[in-house]
């Protein structure tokens, strides 16, 4: 059971003694205190006696003391002597500064003015409410930094808050419209109201956020992206009560995926135009990233397994599929390698052959296992080719000076002796006929070589122009 307390008239004495808050009685002209209860005593840490001997100064930091005076000197325009709760700061025995809310009235004594105050200790509440505005300072710090608002429509009173970053992104200074829902929409891109579909607003009514992006237009020449996400509050009861939202200005994201959106545009022509193909082979998950062309002529990336039924090695030629994965692999297993080559044929849509080079870089880990392996594969189709044309114009180049050395020059050197023979002997030796007919026999060896000239050139003819023939 509780202590029995003591017994007492409930006075005036007792009300003032026993209040859970400090109060004291003052004279308004000396500022000493005539009068002070328990609670007074208990928080300031003075005894009654020092409290009685102490003026109102003597409870105020230093540097407050201009603002008492003033206090005082305005104390008599009171309306009915009446003093409003207002925040002051106070001072215990001890020196601590503490914040108060303070109420008093006058009391008219004899011929003295007298004051009583009521002093409430707001330091809890002081610092909750510090720490309340640090918290939101720092929201809105965040809210600004990151591009972020907040807004919020009751739907039963149709009020509609919006955060001071909502102002900002909509490009009005804060508090400077009235944040309605009309005002939001009208900032939308006249070509992005179509966004606002009845399966959209349907999605909303049904309580799910639901996220979209649009253009807002702030000003006539400043265009922005946003990014908001949007969902309807019920109450327990499933009645619909508030809609919420957050938007947040995507511009400066927008135009750099637009930018990296026209950089990979750009490599990727610029591959194709160089006949390369980019792909990164993951070892941890034994997966590869590479590129295909669609139909309509699109780059589209494909991410498989790395292993020989892959598309990847769909595309070598059978004879090479063998060769280049052991060849692979081996120079993988070099933990000291860090680069490496191959050169393979590969089959072409048209059924063809092709040939690349694939050339790649191995990232390492610190034990040498291999992590991840980036290769370019350049298409030397052309290349290889006009090397093999070259070759078999070389080997058709040999055959036509081993012909003009040799098949030519013989019978041409018959003729030139026959020639030299009928200068100096006459028909002596040979008669006109026979040596018109061993020219003949001759000439007849020249022409038949001369067409097999032409034919070796008809045949290594690479251009498919005119043939050559022979009169």
């Amino acid at each position: 059971m509780f202590p029995k307390p003591p017994s007492f008239d409930l006075s005036e004495d007792c009300i003032f003694d026993f209040s859970p808050h400090p109060m004291w009685i003052y004279d308004v002209e000396t500022l000493k205190f005539l009068k002070v209860n328990q609670e007074a005593v208990r928080l300031y840490g003075y005894t009654k006696k020092e409290f009685l001997s102490l003026t109102l100064e003597s409870i105020r930091p230093k540097e407050d003391i201009p603002i008492l005076t003033t206090a005082i000197k305005d104390i008599y325009q009171r309306d009915d002597g009446y003093f409003k709760k207002r925040l002051i700061r106070h001072k215990k025995k001890d020196g601590t500064v503490f914040p108060v809310h303070i109420k008093s009235n006058l009391i008219p004594h004899k011929d003295k003015t007298l004051e009583l105050v009521i002093a409430i200790d707001i330091t809890e509440p002081k610092k909750s409410e510090d720490l309340l505005i640090l918290s939101n300072n720092r929201l809105n710090r965040a809210q600004r930094i990151a591009k972020l608002g907040y807004w919020r429509r009751n739907l039963e009173s149709n009020i509609m808050e919006w955060s001071d970053e909502t102002y900002r992104i909509f490009g009005y200074g804060p508090q400077t419209i009235e944040p309605t829902m009309k005002n939001m929409i009208k900032a939308f891109h006249p070509e992005d109201y179509q966004l606002l579909t009845k399966e959209l607003l349907d999605r909303i009514r049904s309580g799910k956020l639901t996220s979209f992006k649009h253009r807002i237009q702030r000003g006539k020449d400043t265009l922005s992206w946003v990014h908001q996400e949007i969902q309807l509050v019920k109450c327990s009861k499933g009645t619909p009560m508030y809609l919420e939202g957050i938007v947040q200005d995507i511009t400066d994201r927008k135009e750099h995926e637009q930018q990296l959106e026209s950089s990979n545009e750009r490599f990727s022509l610029a591959m194709l135009a160089s006949n390369q193909k980019i792909w990164e082979l993951d070892h941890a998950n034994n997966t590869i990233l590479h590129s295909i062309i669609i139909g309509d002529g699109q780059e589209q990336i494909v991410k498989e397994s790395f292993t020989k039924e892959s598309s990847w090695f769909s595309k070598i030629h059978p004879d090479d599929i063998d060769r280049v994965w052991e060849s692979f692999g081996k120079q993988l297993s070099d933990t000291e390698r860090s680069q490496g080559k191959l050169e393979y044929s590969i089959l072409l849509k048209n059924g063809e052959v092709g040939y690349v080079i694939d050339t790649y870089y191995v990232q390492r880990g610190s034990q040498g296992e291999p992590i991840r392996t980036i290769g370019s594969m350049t298409d030397v189709t052309l290349t290889r080719k006009q090397l093999e044309r070259i070759k078999d114009q070389n080997k058709a180049l040999s055959d036509i000076a081993w012909l003009q050395s040799h098949a030519i020059r013989a019978p041409l050197t018959r003729i030139m002796a026959l020639s030299n023979l009928y200068r100096s002997k006459g028909e002596e030796i040979l008669s006109i006929d026979r040596l018109i007919q061993l020219i003949d026999e001759a000439v007849g060896e020249i022409d038949t070589e001369l067409h097999k000239i032409i034919k070796i050139t008809n045949d290594n003819n690479p251009n498919g122009q005119r043939n050559i023939t022979g009169r």
